[in-house]
């Protein structure tokens, strides 16, 4: 199934001077795209969906390719657990892709270097460390020194978790739509977003105009319902407060939407 894949997808990066994760291409559109919004740490909802995913793709014939538009891990119960989950092997004809979001970054940096006070704590670092088994109410009491706050950090994360991360690409192209975490920087060629914007962008994105000559399907913000405008579809639902996880389903041209509920 690699191989199969390996032949339609190629990866370039931008031309911005920082180093770039990958961006991910088709030459042509798969047989069926799930595109699935932001999970953050709600393994059950993601375990539940997948299995509906599977269960209709099983229905189609060829290459069928599930889709997470980043933001795998913080806020929700359950981080790690989906990580592990996103390691797993699918039935023959899925292909399993994961982006980048920027929950899922300020985890990298974090484990890059740990420090005792960081934002990320209050915006789910600290769900996402329990999950590991690390109680910073706990590690506050202890006194440790820096050296050994960073020895317990890294050795309480599974080093394949830090590859899976570090491995992330930022988007996946078809020959009709973009996929990213966040969106794209209107009139801005793929090759040449920032990994910032398309992680982290909203504002700038969210507006009455196309950004893109294709849909751009993206997570980040979220809302009730799948969230439409134009030239572009947002399937962050809200799954670690309480809301559905949901999931656009694109096969050729039509377009249609899963979920399930917390």
């Amino acid at each position: 199934m690699k191989r199969i894949l390996a032949k339609l997808t190629k990866s370039f990066g931008g031309k911005n001077k920082q180093p770039q994760r990958k961006r991910l291409a088709l030459s042509q559109e798969p047989h069926c795209l799930y595109a699935i919004g932001d999970v953050h740490g709600c393994v059950d909802l993601q375990k539940r969906l997948e299995e509906k995913i599977i269960a209709d793709g099983e229905k189609i014939s060829g290459l069928k390719i599930i889709l997470y538009l980043g933001d795998l891990v913080d806020r929700g119960p359950a981080s790690a657990e989906v990580i592990d989950h996103c390691l797993t092997a699918l039935p023959e004809y899925f292909f399993r892709i994961c982006l980048c979001g920027n929950h899922d970054q300020a985890l990298l940096d974090f484990y890059r270097k740990p420090v005792r006070k960081t934002e990320w704590f209050d915006f789910g670092g600290k769900e996402t460390l329990a999950s590991y088994g690390i109680d910073l109410d706990h590690i506050s009491g202890l006194k440790l020194k820096q050296q050994e706050f960073e020895t317990l950090i890294r050795q309480s994360i599974p080093p394949e978790h830090i590859e899976f991360l570090q491995s992330l690409p930022v988007a996946l192209s078809t020959p009709g739509a973009h996929f990213v975490h966040a969106g794209m920087r209107p009139g801005i060629k793929m090759e040449e977003q920032s990994d910032y914007d398309l992680m982290w962008i909203r504002q700038e994105f969210l507006l009455d105009e196309k950004a893109s000559d294709r849909l751009i399907v993206h997570g980040h913000t979220p809302s009730e319902e799948p969230m439409h405008g134009p030239g572009r579809i947002g399937v962050d639902t809200g799954a670690y407060m309480a809301g559905p996880l949901t999931a656009v389903r694109i096969k050729g041209k039509d377009i249609s939407f899963m979920s399930v509920e917390g």
